[in-house]
């Protein structure tokens, strides 16, 4: 709660999204899972980085069955390979192993990955929870499909019905292309106070790598950062 008023964030499900992601669910009382918009290809929902070989950015992800852009998310059913998964471990393990908090960290990754959910939105709502946990985040989630199971409108509109479906008037997006895509007059005529969350330039913590890799999955800040080192990273943003 900020100055003593509730504010929502709406967001699609990603997989073990990077930490701008986290700071809005941190700075939201109610984050709304965005599971009745399209799909979308070659995005976050199925996968994200992890720091590789070299040293360098490298992608690590789940399949998606039949994905597509026309099919709503909550529609997508992900491909569930026993195998695939416990390979996924092994990568973590080879790249993270000798990384200080490695254990812990994989006592909430690994059941994550080796669930065997058929349903991609069942899936990644689990593994958010888990990781909101195990940082300490108390917002509440819900999903978009309680508002409309399809959605057919531009994004002002989708908010503006979401606030009103939750009683909520104060939202919280990021700050970036959402600064020049979104209007706060625009917002204001339709009853909503629209701020911009912008996570702070000065985000560092110590990798493997002498050169720090920035904007990787929340993973690699687990890996690293003890719990409360990561309690300080969500709280490095201020509003615009």
């Amino acid at each position: 709660m900020i100055d003593g008023k509730r504010h929502i964030a709406i967001m699609q499900p990603y997989f073990f999204p990077y930490i701008g992601y986290w700071q809005l669910i941190h700075a939201a009382d109610m984050f709304v899972v965005g599971d009745s918009v399209h799909y979308i290809k070659h995005g976050w929902i199925n996968r994200n980085r992890i720091l590789g070989e070299g040293c360098q950015a490298q992608y690590f992800g789940i399949e998606v069955s039949h994905a597509s852009c026309n099919r709503l998310i909550y529609e997508m059913e992900r491909v569930v390979n026993r195998k695939q998964a416990e390979y996924l471990c092994r990568v973590l393990k080879h790249y993270y192993s000798q990384a200080p908090h490695y254990s812990e960290t994989m006592e909430v990754i690994k059941p994550t990955l080796l669930d065997e959910e058929p349903d991609l939105t069942r899936y990644l709502v689990k593994q958010l929870r888990a990781v909101a946990e195990y940082l300490g985040i108390k917002t509440e989630f819900r999903m978009l499909s309680e508002v409309s199971d399809h959605w057919e409108y531009r994004s002002p509109e989708i908010i503006r019905r979401t606030c009103e479906y939750f009683g909520i008037t104060d939202y919280i997006n990021p700050s970036g292309a959402g600064m020049s895509y979104y209007d706060k007059d625009e917002f204001c005529e339709m009853g909503i106070n629209l701020r911009f969350l912008r996570r702070n330039e000065d985000i560092r913590y110590k990798q493997r790598s002498d050169e720090f890799v920035p904007d990787l999955s929340i993973i690699d800040l687990m890996m690293y950062c003890s719990r409360d080192e990561l309690h300080d990273i969500l709280n490095c943003y201020h509003f615009l």
